[in-house]
């Protein structure tokens, strides 16, 4: 899914990041050194963790693997994916996404455990692009609204809690992004993949937001820097003659091709190479600089955010969301 929108009032755009305050060495070293089933968590209650299952997050900042009630983490987790503003029926497809997300990857490590995560479901980081906000967090991020919108995103959470999104009787990879770039992507094209549930469809909504469209520019050397970082990928000859003129791409507009001085690369490396919003893009080099004009924000697979919020305003209940970014699939 996941993707940080701007935060300056514009209530359509995701918040900004808030550092959560580390805790002190030695309570650290108290829980690191004691094995995972006797670890205390700093961020959930014992009461939430005993009544209800629980996702188990590695904190990769500072090694520790800490408890989150299911509850919890869901409305942490779309606290840390949607604006508060967004519709409460998009919140509510939100909430259905990523417990549906989040409870695949938890089966998956739980069934055949990865050494890296120590015991924890997924990995979580507080100091870059975290999935998962305490309550902590969330006050800081909203301040004075907090009581408002935590009382509408729990709401929202409560009202489908548990709910999974099924695709022939199993919970479906249940990816989500920011903002689409008019039409979602087939998840072959991003990650090499089809699923029959991850099918492009229009998202027209999505060209409404203010942030659909972004800028980013490079000097030769910068881009030079970057791109050579990709295997492969020698740049020689002077600027104007780096890219090619045979940039192409999917029937939804990622772009697929664009030689970097005759190396066929992907949208994909670019935008990774790049930190683009985006594998949606046009690029001129002009006045001295390569100027890439960028669409949508995400990997533009699954369930845009941002049009699940413009379809919940033109009616749809949260259900009818899921399926219409969803392919044929069941809400169980």
């Amino acid at each position: 899914m996941k993707r940080y929108l701007i935060w300056a009032g514009v209530v359509y755009l995701l918040l900004l990041l808030f550092p959560l305050p580390l805790l002190g060495k030695s309570e650290l070293d108290k829980n690191n050194n004691k094995p995972y089933s006797e670890r205390t968590s700093p961020y959930a209650s014992d009461k939430d963790t005993k009544t209800q299952e629980v996702f188990r997050l590695l904190d990769t900042d500072t090694g520790v693997v800490y408890d989150v009630s299911e509850k919890d983490f869901v409305i942490g987790s779309v606290g840390a994916e949607m604006y508060p503003t967004y519709h409460t029926e998009a919140l509510k497809a939100q909430a259905v996404a990523s417990y549906t997300y989040y409870s695949v990857l938890r089966k998956r490590h739980r069934t055949n455990p990865d050494s890296a995560l120590k015991g924890a479901d997924f990995a979580d980081t507080q100091s870059g692009y975290s999935v998962f906000y305490t309550t902590e967090q969330l006050k800081e991020r909203w301040g004075k609204s907090f009581d408002t919108y935590y009382k509408k995103m729990s709401e929202a959470v409560n009202a489908v809690f548990g709910k999974l999104i099924q695709y022939d009787g199993e919970p479906i990879t249940a990816v989500y992004h920011a903002i689409s770039i008019g039409t979602t992507e087939d998840a072959a094209v991003m990650w090499g993949t089809s699923y029959p549930y991850l099918q492009p469809v229009a998202s027209p909504g999505d060209k409404l937001s203010p942030a659909y469209q972004s800028t980013a520019s490079f000097k030769p050397e910068e881009l030079k820097s970057k791109l050579s970082k990709i295997k492969d990928v020698t740049i020689t000859g002077t600027p104007e003659t780096w890219l090619g003129n045979d940039l192409q791409t999917s029937a939804s507009g990622t772009v697929t091709r664009l030689s970097v001085c005759k190396t066929a690369l992907t949208g994909i490396q670019i935008r990774e190479a790049l930190g683009l919003r985006s594998a949606s893009f046009s690029v001129k080099y002009t006045d001295g600089s390569f100027v890439f004009t960028v669409f949508g924000y995400g990997h533009n697979v699954g369930m845009s955010q941002y049009g699940a919020d413009y379809l919940a305003r033109q009616g749809m209940k949260y259900d009818e969301i899921l399926h219409y970014y969803y392919t044929n699939v069941n809400i169980g």
